[in-house]
């Protein structure tokens, strides 16, 4: 051991030489000498993510790039500036700001309440031609850091022009950061209206299926959703069915009403499908219980039925149709025996004399799974039900559209080329099983309906109709018939990436309305989207109705 004298003259133990040494290195690197304990938190690497869904005129906070930034060092470091473009808009007078967002390590964002939602504001800009540099606030953290930069669109944006942005630099206190590929491929389109609806935790629900929608004979929208409280599972898990209403063409939507409030697991309800009578009755149609597999002719998945006659504000409690349907308590020899069913959901039928229509998916035996399409009609607005010979074997969710000369048209779902079969007497019986050539996709719940008629003084029949053309469950979309659903020459995509059901209606501005879901990994958001027939015919076709005229029943104020 070595020793050293005090001034005392006292003798105090000695130190090892290397210990000097690793103090003194640590003294000339002590913040007391201006010098930094540890390297600063530096970027490493980025990422950037473009979102190419399409927007809708209005929104605000619309999602254009996702910065991801890795990082490596220690402590904080504050943001300086950010260094942007509008490269790839078609016109930047479609934006009135541009707002920047962190959200940390997390990759979630709802444009509806980001602050709400954990975001943090680091900037706001005003759009202008060339290089923007946006001064921002807050600092970068260890590890991943996201960074959003979104637009606010105006209401008078046009239809059709893209949204789109590049990403320069990123600089902090200590560097600037460039990005190697800040304009990636893709861009966002302007609808009328892409308005999300219901998203997963949204009124405490863990998630939000099956789109059904019409327009009411006020004018006012109406949908009903499954709210799908504990999962995304369907029956027998506990559903509610909820109803909402728009006055505004779907810009915004009213808090929902209940329709069907789920008692537990096994006592719940879904697969609603909403009818708009002559007389301007809004009818749902759905089932509750066991679910599908779990049914049988003893204890069957049982309908019901729940009507509107204020326009989808107020709703009836459930009706139990059950027996006149099927089940063991159904008089009908045949259709005691049945196993179970559901319907088609979304957008049902009303015909010209007045008809309530859907479509059944039903098992008809124990022993196999197979399902096979049945209509279920009203001629009394919804009071007695009936059920038509059999349609379409090894049918699942079908619809129905009435033509202009009376036949009504089922397209049902399959893999691949879609189902259709005709009636001849209005839906009682069916001619043979056939699939359309255009028409392919997702085995997946879709829509048709008929868009205007010559028979009202149209200048052109059209028939729209809606698919998940890829072989998974994604983009969504629509198909246009002039010749009363024989061709299909116009098809446009309405929802580009992950989408599934959805369900169309026709506004009283004459625009085309569709109530979708999309984005499955979250599960489930519903969307409502609007656009018009010139942007879906790419301007080859514009809607030009006549004074008086009406479609589907809902007058048409202006185009």
């Amino acid at each position: 051991m070595y020793f050293c004298k005090t001034t005392a003259n006292s003798a105090i133990p000695m130190k090892p030489l290397s210990f000097f040494l690793i103090t003194s290195f640590l003294t000339f690197t002590s913040p007391l000498f201006g010098l930094p304990t540890q390297e600063d938190i530096k970027i490493t690497t980025s990422t950037v993510i473009q979102d190419n869904n399409f927007s809708g005129r209005g929104n605000d906070n619309e999602e254009i790039l996702r910065l991801e930034l890795q990082t490596t060092g220690g402590g904080e470091v504050a943001f300086e500036s950010l260094v942007m473009s509008l490269n790839g808009t078609t016109d930047i007078n479609d934006i009135e700001e541009i707002k920047i967002y962190s959200t940390g390590t997390s990759v979630k964002f709802d444009p509806r309440n980001p602050l709400a939602q954990g975001a943090q504001l680091l900037a706001t800009a005003a759009p202008k031609e060339g290089e923007i540099t946006i001064p921002l606030k807050g600092e970068t953290s260890l590890g991943i850091n996201n960074i959003w930069i979104t637009f606010k669109v105006k209401e008078t944006a046009k239809e059709g022009n893209q949204l789109d942005a590049e990403v320069i630099s990123i600089s902090t206190e200590t560097e600037t950061h460039g990005f190697e590929n800040g304009n990636p491929e893709g861009s966002r389109e302007i609808l009328l209206r892409r308005t999300l609806v219901y998203g997963p935790g949204d009124y405490g629900s863990a998630n939000y299926r099956i789109p059904a929608i019409t327009t009411a004979a006020d004018g006012s929208l109406v949908i009903l959703t499954d709210k799908r409280k504990y999962n995304s599972i369907d029956l027998p898990e506990d559903i509610d069915i909820v109803a909402n209403r728009s006055t505004d063409g779907g810009k915004t939507w009213s808090e929902p009403f209940l329709l069907a409030e789920g008692q537990g697991y096994g006592k719940g309800f879904g697969d609603a499908v909403i009818i708009r009578s002559n007389i301007g009755k809004l009818v749902a149609l759905f089932v509750g219980g066991p679910g599908l597999w779990g049914s049988t002719a003893e204890n069957p998945q049982r309908t019901y039925i729940s009507t509107s006659d204020d326009h989808g504000q107020t709703w009836t409690p459930p009706r139990d149709i059950t027996a006149q349907i099927y089940g063991a308590e159904c008089p009908d020899p045949v259709r005691s025996q049945w196993q179970s069913l559901f319907f088609g959901s979304g957008h049902g039928l009303c015909t010209r004399a007045g008809r309530l229509m859907a479509v059944m998916a039903v098992r008809e035996t124990l022993e196999n799974r197979r399902l096979h399409n049945y209509a279920v009609y009203s001629d009394d607005d919804g009071e007695s039900w009936h059920v038509s010979e059999r349609a379409i074997v090894d049918g699942d969710e079908a619809k129905v559209v009435e033509l202009n000369n009376g036949d009504i048209l089922m397209s049902s779902r399959t893999k691949g080329n879609r189902l259709w079969a005709k009636s001849s007497d209005g839906g009682i019986t069916w001619g043979p099983k056939n699939s359309w050539e255009e028409i392919w996709g997702n085995a997946c719940d879709a829509d048709i309906i008929r868009y205007t008629s010559t028979k009202d003084g149209y200048d052109k029949d059209r028939i729209l109709h809606t698919l998940p053309n890829h072989s998974t469950r994604r983009n969504v979309t629509m198909w246009l018939s002039y010749d009363e659903g024989a061709t299909w020459p116009v098809k446009k995509t309405i929802a580009r990436n992950e989408s599934a059901y959805s369900s169309i209606t026709i506004l009283p501005d004459g625009t085309i309305g569709v109530y979708i879901e999309e984005d499955e990994t979250t599960p489930y958001k519903m969307y409502f989207l609007n656009f018009s027939l010139e942007w879906l015919t790419n301007g080859a076709d514009r809607l030009t109705p006549h004074i008086n005229n009406t479609i589907n029943n809902c007058c048409i104020f202006a185009l």
